[in-house]
Order: structure tokens, then C-alpha cells, then sequence
């Protein structure tokens, strides 16, 4: 009589449940792996088109400052998660309004306002909210306020990732305002 080899049909179903296991296993680890670079891409890109957007403000308002009489009306792109920009003058006196806009930066104005205070004691003056991991400083630049009282500063909202403002060269610095729709 000749016996069949593996008969046992048992062993085979345990077989099957182990392969299962092995690949719920490696499946689970792709995902998983897979998750954390699809999330560092998408950080790397939002720093990317920061630094994209922090360069071009700078160079905007560098490139205009000594064309007095030019103006362009900008458009600039930053990633998600910003409702509002703002610019401070600190050359300037201080104004307590800007508190209602961004209390962090109006502290930090505060505490720069004085004798010492000034474009050149400001280690930023372009503030973003909420705060950007990176201080931003561009070229020296004075304000059209968008409402009476609001001098020494221009506060922008942001919407869907970008915002628009004017720029005017007036020869030492250049000269931000909102444009009138």
C-alpha cells in the first residue's frame, strides 16, 4: 500500500495562516514606512516654498528701493497654514494698535522702540501669523497704512496661500501699501 505524501491537510492550513501573517506584517511595515517618507516630502516641500517665498519678498523689495517712481503691483505665494502678514516699520514710532493684529510682534516691536531701536537693532520685521520658523528681514521700507491710525505698519490677511501688495520705489527704502480693489 503506498502512503501519500503530505496528507495531512492540517499542516498545510496552518502553513497558509503563517504566509497571511508574513505578509499582513510586511504589508503593515511598507505602510508605515511608506507614511513617514510621503510626510517628509511634503515638510521638505513646505520649506522649500518658504524659503521660495522669503526670497522673492526680499528681492522684491530690494530689487524696486532705488527705482524712485516704479511700482509693481506683487503677488506672493507661501505654503498653507498663514492668515496673516504683517510688516513693521521701526524706523517708526511704535504704535499700540498693532497689538489688536499680532501680539507677539507688537511686544517684540515694543521692546525694539527706543534709542537702540530702528531698522538696524530688528532682527526681523516682517511677522507672520502664526510665527514662521524663520525670521524674516527685508530691505529698509515704510507703509501707506490700510486704516487711519495705523501707522508704522501693514497687516495683510492671506488667502488660499497668497497675498498681493504694492511696492514703490522711493529711492533710500521702498514704499508697501495695499491695492485698492
Amino acid at each position: 500500500m503506498k502512503r501519500k505524501l503530505f496528507n495531512n491537510k492540517k499542516g498545510l492550513g496552518v502553513g497558509e495562516v503563517f504566509i497571511y501573517i508574513v505578509a499582513a506584517l510586511t504589508f503593515a511595515v511598507i505602510m508605515i514606512f511608506g507614511y513617514k517618507i510621503i510626510n517628509d516630502f511634503i515638510d521638505r516641500g513646505e520649506d522649500v516654498q518658504f524659503l521660495q517665498f522669503k526670497n522673492d519678498l526680499e528681492s522684491s523689495v530690494k530689487k524696486i528701493y532705488s527705482d524712485y517712481g516704479s511700482s509693481r503691483k506683487e503677488t506672493f505665494h507661501l505654503p498653507g497654514g498663514f492668515d496673516q502678514i504683517s510688516f513693521v516699520d521701526f524706523d517708526s514710532l511704535y504704535n499700540e494698535q498693532f497689538c489688536d493684529y499680532n501680539p507677539v510682534a507688537c511686544s517684540f516691536w515694543k521692546s525694539s522702540a527706543g534709542e537702540n531701536g530702528g531698522y538696524d537693532a530688528a532682527s526681523e520685521n516682517v511677522f507672520l501669523k502664526p510665527a514662521a520658523a524663520q525670521q524674516i528681514k527685508i530691505f529698509k521700507f515704510n507703509v501707506i497704512p490700510a486704516k487711519e491710525g495705523e501707522e508704522g505698519f501693514l497687516c495683510v490677511p492671506i488667502v488660499r496661500g497668497s497675498f498681493t501688495i504694492i511696492l514703490e520705489g522711493k529711492g533710500d527704502k521702498t514704499q508697501l501699501s495695499l491695492p485698492s480693489n
